[in-house]
């Protein structure tokens, strides 16, 4: 303020001098580091805003199952929920689950409900489901059809999908199923731009590939995707996602192989340089059909080895599910019966350096036809959908779109025990 009884001073006008080349060198430098500064704190925030969210990850009770996302009062979901399903299959796309497609019996409508949609769900709190793809895909949108026993993978950005079964609504248009109705179509959705794609074979591989199946496994190690069993059969097969091209892996005489199978589970085991299979069933009835083999296939010298589990281990099942993560394989659920499902609440822990398998605390629920996958920045595991076994009741849905996750503790080196 002035002060009082002071002539105000009149500034003297400054001289207008134009900025020279250096001049205007340093203030096209200067804006460029403020542009840098901003964007580094745009990615700052988005960085600290994971790390808090991955913090109340960790801040979890490790070893106890969790709701995620509820189940929803009715079957088909809401507009923030897809509908309740089963043999549906998912894969993890950076901090997102992916699921497309799947099954369940609608009884309002007294017709089966094939689901051809795709849905995200956050893994990182807070859990939310994004829709992708609506039912039928849309205006002009061409999408695979509704199936159940399919198998997806992931290559980048890229989700493909494989096989499956409709039990023959798409020819019959009827309500019942049909046996021996699989699907051999192989597709892939770009996650960024939501368009499907139908894949035809190049001429530098197989002309057909693996064929009409379904209960089969897929999982990506390196550029392939890589197929196993499904409707009882023993066949390994490779898809090359530059060169789009199949080819069957043979086993050379002598060499050990999973055999025939189908309801087994798979996961990349990188640790190991391949993937895992475990359990599933020989086309059969009772225990004896059922699988409690453990076989990891190593991708550079093309063979199985069967791995070795320390006791007490899971019993034989099938309908299961295993996920990797940091050095450890996680199963889950199944039926241990077949036929007369009985679903299983288990969660095993494997770890691939001891071979000793960890049982950690039973699931909320009793499933079977689920699906289970590994986030590797939060060690959690998250399951979700499935079937319970059971009759489907207006208040007790044996169909499931309900999401749980448990924080996986950390391995525990193992010691052997004492002799006496």
């Amino acid at each position: 303020a002035p002060v009082t009884g002071a002539r105000p001073s009149c500034p003297t006008p400054a001289r207008s001098v134009l900025p020279g080349k250096r001049e205007l060198k340093q203030f096209a430098s200067m804006r460029v580091w403020i542009a840098v500064v901003a964007v580094l704190a745009l990615v700052g925030h988005g960085t600290a805003a994971r790390a808090r969210a991955m913090q109340e990850a960790d801040d979890e009770l490790e070893g106890v199952w969790v709701t995620a996302s509820a189940q929803t009062p009715k079957h088909l979901g809401d507009a923030t929920h897809p509908s309740v399903r089963y043999s549906h299959d998912v894969v993890v796309w950076g901090d997102k689950m992916v699921v497309t497609h799947g099954y369940f019996y609608d009884r309002s409508q007294n017709k089966p409900s094939w689901r051809d949609d795709t849905w995200s769900f956050s893994l990182i709190p807070p859990h939310t489901w994004t829709p992708m793809i609506p039912i039928g895909g849309g205006d002009g949108v061409n999408v695979p059809h509704g199936r159940y026993g399919h198998v997806v993978a992931l290559h980048g950005s890229d989700l493909y999908m494989h096989g499956g079964t409709d039990g023959g609504t798409r020819i019959t248009h009827e309500h019942g199923f049909k046996m021996n109705m699989e699907f051999d179509d192989l597709w892939r959705l770009n996650l960024n731009d939501l368009k499907w794609e139908l894949l035809l074979p190049k001429d530098n591989g197989h002309p057909y590939g693996p064929g009409k199946r379904y209960l089969h496994t897929a999982v990506t190690v390196g550029n392939h995707l890589w197929f196993y069993g499904g409707s009882n059969k023993s066949d390994l097969w490779a898809w090359h996602t530059e060169k789009e091209s199949w080819h069957q892996i043979v086993p050379q005489p002598g060499d050990k192989w999973p055999g025939r199978r189908q309801g087994h589970a798979s996961a990349a085991l990188p640790e190991r340089g391949g993937f895992v299979i475990s359990g599933g069933t020989r086309w059969g009835f009772g225990s004896k059909a059922l699988l409690d083999d453990l076989w990891v296939f190593k991708v550079e010298t093309r063979k199985w080895e069967q791995l070795h589990q320390r006791a007490p281990a899971p019993v034989p099942r099938l309908y299961h599910k295993v996920a990797s993560a940091n050095g450890r394989l996680v199963l889950q659920g199944g039926s241990t019966s077949t036929p007369g499902m009985k679903c299983q609440e288990e969660t095993w822990v494997y770890d691939t350096t001891t071979s000793q398998w960890e049982q950690l605390a039973a699931a909320p629920v009793a499933v079977y036809h689920h699906t289970l996958v590994a986030h590797e920045p939060t060690r959690t595991a998250f399951l979700f959908g499935g079937h319970k076994c059971g009759a489907d009741q207006p208040h007790d849905p044996a169909y499931l779109n309900s999401v749980y996750k448990i924080r996986l503790p950390p391995a525990k080196p193992y010691e052997e025990p004492e002799l006496r």
